[in-house]
């Protein structure tokens, strides 16, 4: 239906109103008046604010309320929205009424007599000067279209349940165990043709013999339903496929007596690999709750170690600038010692959450690995009074391709273990050994040792060795998890020997870049 022009005569032109408005009491009806009437719908007239100044005679018939209440409550029609509507309509008509936009919508409203009227409003806006100055349109009966819809709905929902019923693979047999009838899937299920599904009983079942993983209990109960007609029952049935398959079977009966038998069978298929999966992912995720769990309970006792001592040392440098006393190096030197730890913490982190995004970075140049092995361990020679640190480097100097900050790394994580997992002291070795395309450098100590079980899950991240408590050994988990993986993006490996209570090992293999005399190396 075209929309009302605002420059029509008659009701909508501008400055008149119907007999009964509020405008103009009393004048002379419009000789559009009756036209206007005898539309098959409410023909209206509002301001932006839905204040009603027109309102045809069908608004009475089709909805029961006097036309002049829509003229004297402001808010007739707000109020006799349907109540799942009174929010959203108002707001949509007003939006587009502010954009001065025709607009179309459907909503209900509640008649007089408490009835449901489903009305379609199609709407134009009168501007002036850019904004909305009145709303004109009318509002058309659709409710028995909307019951027809309704009714269209529900029949194609009926419609669609039947072929859902139908999603099974059916048999129906005789008392015989012939084959009375057969659906589509069914054969889709079994792979048979027409010919094979119209075999008899026994010639089908052995078809579908080799398809079957237990054929023996699948006949088995074939044979004992056919010897108990009134019987049903249910069983699962696995195909030599994967497939999984839920059978039931019910006795036929025409006017109570029982004349064949119903089969009928589901692939669940899909929904036994989704429980499958669903069971593996619950369990890995109970496994990663644990994990969290344990690094959260780690990683805030790790934090709070090196806080506490800070706080006192900062809270003693504040007294001594306070009192002006004079602040020593030494006390500096112990804040600053608590504010490195929780750099390292923090850097693992960070290290961490690269390598689990596969951004890690490699700066990568040849590198004298005897070099920067020698540095690594000349920082920790004089770190413990209770440890004998040696070295063994080979004659040659061997060089790697890779990122000397990051293998310095590796090599500090390693010998950090090892003297903090033998804290009762003894010799920690670092050997770097050379043989053919591979250079080897290997950290050994004579600590507390690894569980034989617990080893292949050492370069995990988040993982400790249960044998090793949180207090007196600390740290987050994550230091030989980043170590792996800047190995490995060395192309070399990682891996570790250890005993319980005997040390532990730890290997690291690189591929050589070249060696040369070491003597040529500082020429």
């Amino acid at each position: 239906m075209a929309f009302i022009q605002p420059d029509l005569p008659g009701p909508f032109a501008p400055g008149s109103s119907r007999q009964d408005g509020p405008e103009h009491p009393g004048r002379e009806r419009s000789a559009h008046d009756g036209l206007v009437d005898s539309i098959d719908g409410i023909v209206w007239e509002a301001d932006p604010s839905f204040r009603f100044t027109f309102v045809s005679q069908q608004a009475q018939r089709l909805l029961g309320y006097p036309v002049q209440r829509w003229y004297q409550e402001p808010d007739f029609w707000l109020k006799h929205l349907h109540p799942e509507d009174r929010e959203w309509a108002p707001s949509h008509c007003r939006e587009a009424a502010e954009a001065c936009l025709p607009h179309e919508f459907e909503y209900r409203m509640l008649a007089s007599d408490g009835r449901v009227v489903w009305l379609r409003d199609i709407v134009t806006v009168v501007e002036e000067a850019g904004r909305p100055h009145r709303l004109r349109g009318i509002m058309v009966d659709i409710t028995e279209q909307r019951r027809a819809q309704e009714g269209l709905q529900h029949t194609v929902s009926v419609l669609e349940a039947t072929l859902e019923s139908t999603a099974d693979g059916l048999l129906v047999v005789d008392r015989a165990g012939e084959a009375t009838a057969y659906n589509r899937r069914f054969k889709e299920i079994w792979g048979l043709s027409d010919a094979q599904a119209g075999l008899g009983d026994a010639a089908m079942l052995d078809t579908v013999r080799d398809r079957l993983k237990d054929p023996e209990a699948f006949f088995a109960r074939v044979r004992e339903l056919y010897a108990m007609p009134e019987a049903e029952s249910f069983d699962v049935v696995e195909l030599r496929d994967g497939r999984v398959l839920e059978r039931y079977s019910l006795p036929q009966r025409q006017r109570g007596t029982i004349t064949g038998r119903v089969w009928s069978f589901r692939d669940v298929s899909a929904r036994v690999r989704a429980e499958r999966e669903q069971e593996r992912l619950l369990r890995e995720a109970h496994e990663a709750i644990q994990v969290r769990d344990d690094f959260l309970s780690i990683a805030s006792h790790e934090l709070k170690t090196p806080l506490t001592p800070l706080r006192l040392h900062l809270q003693l440098l504040r007294h001594a600038l306070e009192s002006h006393q004079p602040v020593t190096p030494g006390r500096v030197d112990k804040a600053l010692a608590q504010v490195r730890k929780l750099s390292v913490l923090i850097n693992d982190l960070l290290d961490a959450s690269f390598v689990g995004a596969g951004r890690m970075e490699l700066q990568r140049t040849p590198v004298s690995l005897p070099e920067v092995v020698g540095e690594v361990f000349s920082d920790f020679r004089d770190t413990s009074d209770r440890h004998v640190l040696a070295y063994t480097a080979p004659d040659e100097d061997v060089l790697v391709q890779g990122d000397r900050g990051r293998l310095a790394q590796v090599l500090t994580n390693l010998l950090e273990n090892a003297l903090k997992y033998s804290p009762l002291g003894g010799e920690v070795r670092v050997t770097l050994t050379h043989s053919g395309g591979d250079a080897v450098v290997t950290v050994q100590d004579a600590g507390i040792g690894i569980p034989k079980e617990e080893q292949a899950h050492l370069f995990e991240r988040f993982f400790r060795a249960r044998n090793a408590p949180v207090s007196g050994f600390g740290g987050l988990g994550l230091g030989l998890y980043i170590c792996r993986d800047i190995v490995e993006r060395h192309g070399g490996h990682i891996w570790v020997e250890s005993a319980l209570g005997h040390g532990s090992a730890f290997h690291v293999s690189l591929p050589v870049l070249a060696t040369r005399a070491l003597h040529d190396a500082h020429v």
